[in-house]
């Protein structure tokens, strides 16, 4: 299964959203992820859609929707030209709620994922909805430039032993220290923020951590 390393862009202004996405082009990024927080669900709130969709950019680009009712936004996104939305399972109050939300995502975009926080159980359900992706938070959410939980490769190896075979994203506190036992536990894609814009050096900082999940084969 191919490992992806996806910069992650957690903005509080359009112009810092700019920026950083600049920043990402100038990199061998393919796809860029955006992470957007309502101040409900986490209490951080960063650039929303309304104020970003007219931005257009060559990347392919992942919503990583912190928010309740995330419906709200598929529109917004639509036109943002979002490719893939990831939904927090903790934002729908029950299974049936998740599948009505996961279902209306689908008519909007090529692909749906789901995000489990780092307290919140894998459920054996969750592996039957009609999703491409399954994301595990290393944190909880909200707040870039946190340490890695305890346990979370222990989460991605329940995951994979659950029977789920298609891809396990993980979110908050990758690092390069903790990169290879991710691998090793199972996931296949990585999503870094703070790590790959430090010194604002984002094509140098992504052409290493992707060496480091190629075995240096790019």
């Amino acid at each position: 299964m191919k490992r992806e390393v996806y910069p992650v862009i957690l903005a509080h202004t359009l112009e810092e959203y700019v920026q950083r996405l600049e920043l990402v082009e100038q990199s061998s990024a393919d796809w860029v992820q955006v992470d957007i927080m309502d101040g409900q669900f986490v209490p951080n709130i960063t650039v929303m859609p309304n104020e970003f969709m007219s931005i257009r950019t060559k990347l392919k680009v992942e919503a990583h929707l912190m928010t309740h009712r995330p419906e709200r936004y598929f529109s917004d996104l639509t036109v943002a030209n979002v490719s893939r939305v990831l939904i927090h399972v903790e934002s729908a109050e029950t299974a049936d709620d998740l599948r009505t939300i996961l279902k209306q995502a689908a008519d909007y975009f090529n692909e749906v994922g789901i995000v489990i926080n780092p307290f919140s159980p894998i459920e054996q359900w969750h592996l039957g909805l009609p999703i491409h992706c399954i994301q595990l938070m290393g944190v909880v959410p909200g707040q870039s430039g946190q340490h890695m939980l305890d346990g979370t490769a222990d989460r991605i190896r329940e995951l994979r032993a659950m029977g789920w075979g298609g891809t396990i994203g993980i979110d908050g506190g990758v690092t390069e220290e903790n990169i290879a036992s991710l691998i090793d536990a199972g996931a296949n894609r990585f999503v870094v923020a703070s790590h790959v814009f430090a010194n604002n050096a984002v094509k140098q900082n992504l052409q290493h951590f992707n060496q480091l999940v190629t075995g240096g084969a790019l």
